[in-house]
C-alpha cells in the first residue's frame, strides 16, 4: 500500500459546506413534473429526461408505469432496459425488475423491425458476450452496434456500465472515451455552463417619485389664506385709489408685474435649489438607512454585491480608495433604492445582481465622462435668475409699501389692520402656493427621470435575460458532468498505465468542494455544482487505484490531482453517516487507522418548491451521483477482501443469467 501523506487525499468535515455562494432553483421548468394522472405518454416522457439526466431511479419508475399502463413499444421496451440497467450492477435487479421486462418483452416481440428493436437486439448480444466465458465473435457485435443510430449507441455507452467489462470491454471502453473526448466541451460548454448558476432576474423597477401630499386640511387652509391676502389686499387697492387714482393704477401695475416676475424667478430658483440639494445627498456618504428587519438577509446581500461591483469596476486611471472614498454615498443611495423596490420576501438578492452590476457600470461611465457631478452645473442658478429675483423683491416691496402708505391718508385704521392681514394671509399664502407648485414640479421632474432609469433598465435587463437564454438545460449537465467521469477514468488508466481489460470494476464518488461554490437545480432534479470534489477508484486484480480531482465544472478543468493506492485487505471500514434531513457523510478507513472523509451532499437547499422536501432532493442528488453502486463496491471490498473479485464475478454471472432469460425473445 502506498501510504498517503497530509494533504495527499481529499478529506472534508461539515464545516466544508459553508461555501454555497448561490443556491438557485429554476422555477416555472416543468421538465420533471409529472401527475399520478397524467397519461402514460407523459409519464415515459419525463422517465426518458431523468435517465438522462442520469437519475435511473426516478427513470425506472416512470418509464416502467408508463409501460404497465400500456405506452409499449419498441421504445419503451428500449429504454426500460436502459432504465433498468443504468447506474446498476445485474444483482441489484430483483425480481419484479425482471418481471416487468419479461411483460413488455411480450408486446414488442411481434412488432415490425426498426431502429428500436435493432438496439434492443444488440443490447441483448452484449448481454450473452458479457461472461467471459461466452463465445462471441466480437467483430460482429461490434459492427451490428456502429451500424445503430448515434442516438441509440450513445444511450447505450452513457446508461449501460455493465458492458465496460468482460471481453467486450477493450471496445466499449475505448467507445466510451472517445464520446467523452468529442462532447465534453460541446456544444459551446464554456460559453454556457456558468449560466445555469444564474438566477432568472428579478424584472426591472425603478423608485418612483414619492407624490404630492397636500391633504383636505392643507388645503383649507391655503385657502382661508389665501382669501384673507386677497380681501386685505382689494380693500388697501380701494382706498389707494381713493387717495389719487393715477398713482394707485401705477403702483398696482408694477406691483402685479414684478409680482409676476418675482413669482417666476423666485419658484425657478427654489426648484434648483432643491433638486441641487437632493442630488448633493445622493453623494454624500451620510445617507446610510438601515434595512429593514425583515429584509435584513436581503440587504447584506445586496450590500455584499454593491461592495463587489464598485471594487472590481474600478475606472480606468482611477486609484481603487480614491474611487471608493467618492462614491461611498451614491453607492449607499443605490443599495438603498434596490433595497426599497425589491423588498418582497420572494426575491433573492442574487436575483438583482444584472441591476447591480448596470448601476455600478452607469456610475463608472458617468464617473469617466466627467457626468458624475455634472448636476452642479446644470442646477446652478443663472444670474439673470437671481437678479430678477432679488430686484424684483426690491421693487415688489417698494410697490406694496407706496399702496399702503396712499391706503393710511384715506383711512388710517383700516388700513392698518387690512395691512396686518396682509401680512398675515400672505405668508402662508406665499409659502403653500409655492410648496404646491414646487412638489409638482418636482414630481414631474422625477418621473421623467424615473422613466428614464425604467428604458434603461429594461434594455440591461432584455441584454442580460438575452444572454442567459442559452442557458444549458439539466439533462446537458448531466451529460457533460459523465464526460468528466470517463475523462478522470482514462486520467487514471493513463497514469496507472492500465488497460481497460486489467480493469475490473470502477466507482465514483462526486460531492461539493470544502471552498466556495455556486449551485442550482430545476424542480425534481437533482443539485448541480460549479466545482465537484470528484473521486474515482478503479479496481485492479493487485488492489484499489484511488485519484482525487477538484473540477472546475464551468471550465472543464481538473485541478490538484492526488492518488492514493492500496490492497484490498487494507480497507477495514465503510462508514455512511445520514443526517434527519438525508444529507450523507462518508468515510473510508483503511487498516492503518488512515481514513477519507467525505461530506457527499451539501447543505439542505434554502428554496424548495411544492411537493418537495430535503430528503427528496437529496436522494435524487445521489441518485445522479451513482452513490449507491459506489457503497456497493466499497462495502464489499470491506467485508470480503480480495476474495471480493471472486464472489463478484458469481454474483454477476448468476444476475446476468437471469437478466438473458428475461430479455431474449
Amino acid at each position: 500500500m502506498t501510504a498517503p501523506k497530509a494533504g495527499t487525499v481529499n478529506s472534508a468535515d461539515g464545516s466544508a459546506t459553508v461555501g454555497v455562494q448561490a443556491d438557485t432553483v429554476h422555477g416555472g421548468v416543468t421538465i420533471y413534473q409529472v401527475a399520478e394522472t397524467d397519461p402514460p405518454e407523459r409519464k415515459f416522457l419525463v422517465g426518458v429526461r431523468y435517465l438522462r439526466a442520469g437519475v435511473p431511479s426516478e427513470a425506472r419508475k416512470l418509464i416502467s408505469r408508463a409501460v404497465m399502463e400500456g405506452h409499449a413499444n419498441t421504445k419503451s421496451y428500449f429504454y426500460l432496459m436502459l432504465a433498468l440497467l443504468s447506474g446498476r450492477t445485474l444483482q441489484h435487479l430483483s425480481p419484479e425488475d425482471l418481471s416487468v421486462l419479461r411483460s413488455a418483452r411480450v408486446w414488442v416481440q411481434d412488432r415490425p423491425q426498426d431502429r428500436w428493436t435493432d438496439a434492443i437486439h444488440v443490447i441483448n448480444r452484449l448481454l450473452e458476450a458479457a461472461p467471459s466465458t461466452a463465445r462471441t465473435d466480437l467483430n460482429v457485435i461490434i459492427k451490428e452496434f456502429d451500424d445503430l443510430g448515434s442516438q441509440q449507441r450513445e444511450e447505450v455507452l452513457r446508461n449501460l456500465k455493465v458492458f465496460l467489462a468482460g471481453p467486450h470491454q477493450d471496445w466499449t471502453w475505448k467507445r466510451a472515451f472517445e464520446t467523452a473526448r468529442r462532447d465534453r466541451r460541446a456544444e459551446y460548454r464554456v460559453d454556457r455552463v456558468w449560466k445555469f448558476f444564474q438566477p432568472h432576474p428579478a424584472g426591472p423597477r425603478v423608485l418612483w417619485p414619492r407624490p404630492v401630499r397636500f391633504r383636505k386640511r392643507d388645503w383649507a387652509l391655503l385657502s382661508v389664506a389665501t382669501l384673507l391676502t386677497a380681501t386685505s389686499g382689494y380693500f388697501l387697492s380701494v382706498a389707494a385709489w381713493d387717495a389719487s387714482w393715477p398713482a394707485a393704477l401705477g403702483t398696482l401695475l408694477i406691483a402685479f408685474g414684478t409680482g409676476t416676475l418675482v413669482a417666476f424667478a423666485g419658484l425657478h430658483r427654489q426648484h434648483l435649489m432643491r433638486r441641487r440639494r437632493v442630488k448633493e445627498g445622493q453623494i454624500s456618504e451620510h445617507n446610510a438607512r438601515e434595512p429593514a428587519p425583515d429584509r435584513y438577509e436581503f440587504a447584506s446581500g445586496v450590500d455584499r454585491q454593491f461592495r463587489t461591483y464598485f471594487r472590481r469596476y474600478v475606472p480606468d486611471g482611477a486609484e481603487r480608495a480614491v474611487w471608493l472614498a467618492e462614491t461611498r454615498g451614491i453607492r449607499q443611495t443605490l443599495r438603498n433604492e434596490v433595497v426599497e423596490i425589491y423588498r418582497e420576501r420572494d426575491i433573492d438578492a442574487k436575483q438583482v445582481g444584472w441591476l447591480i452590476r448596470f448601476l455600478v457600470s452607469d456610475v463608472k461611465r458617468q464617473w469617466q465622462t466627467g457626468g458624475l457631478y455634472s448636476f452642479r452645473n446644470q442646477l446652478r442658478i443663472p444670474m439673470a435668475t437671481r437678479l430678477a429675483f432679488y430686484l424684483g423683491v426690491g421693487v415688489l416691496g417698494a410697490a406694496v409699501s407706496r399702496l399702503v402708505w396712499d391706503a393710511l391718508q384715506t383711512r388710517p385704521l383700516p388700513a392698518v389692520l387690512a395691512t396686518i392681514l396682509l401680512v398675515t394671509g400672505g405668508v402662508p399664502t406665499v409659502r403653500g402656493w409655492s410648496t404646491l407648485v414646487l412638489e409638482r414640479r418636482r414630481v414631474a421632474v422625477e418621473k421623467a427621470e424615473a422613466n428614464q432609469a425604467l428604458t434603461a433598465r429594461t434594455e440591461a435587463h432584455q441584454r442580460w435575460a438575452a444572454k442567459l437564454a442559452t442557458r444549458p438545460k439539466d439533462q446537458e449537465m448531466a451529460h457533460w458532468l459523465d464526460c468528466d467521469h470517463k475523462a478522470l477514468v482514462e486520467l487514471g488508466m493513463q497514469h496507472y498505465k492500465l488497460a481497460p481489460h486489467d480493469v475490473i470494476a470502477h466507482a465514483f464518488i462526486e460531492a461539493p468542494p470544502a471552498g466556495p461554490y455556486k449551485r442550482a437545480r430545476v424542480p425534481k432534479g437533482p443539485l448541480r455544482y460549479s466545482r465537484y470534489n470528484l473521486l474515482v477508484f478503479i479496481l485492479t486484480i493487485d488492489g484499489v487505484r484511488q485519484m482525487a480531482v477538484d473540477l472546475n465544472f464551468e471550465t472543464a478543468e481538473f485541478h490538484d490531482r492526488r492518488r492514493i493506492n492500496y490492497r484490498y485487505d487494507a480497507v477495514a471500514a465503510v462508514h455512511v453517516t445520514e443526517a434527519d434531513d438525508g444529507q450523507k457523510t462518508l468515510e473510508l478507513t483503511l487498516v492503518n487507522s488512515h481514513s477519507i472523509k467525505l461530506v457527499v451532499t451539501g447543505p439542505p437547499p434554502r428554496t424548495k418548491e411544492l411537493g418537495e422536501d430535503d430528503r427528496t432532493i437529496t436522494a435524487v442528488t445521489l441518485d445522479a451521483a451513482g452513490l449507491d453502486n459506489t457503497l456497493h463496491v466499497l462495502e464489499g471490498i470491506a467485508a470480503e477482501g480480495k476474495q471480493w473479485i471472486t464472489y463478484e464475478r458469481k454474483r454477476e454471472q448468476d444476475g446476468l443469467a437471469r437478466l438473458i432469460d428475461a430479455v431474449d425473445p
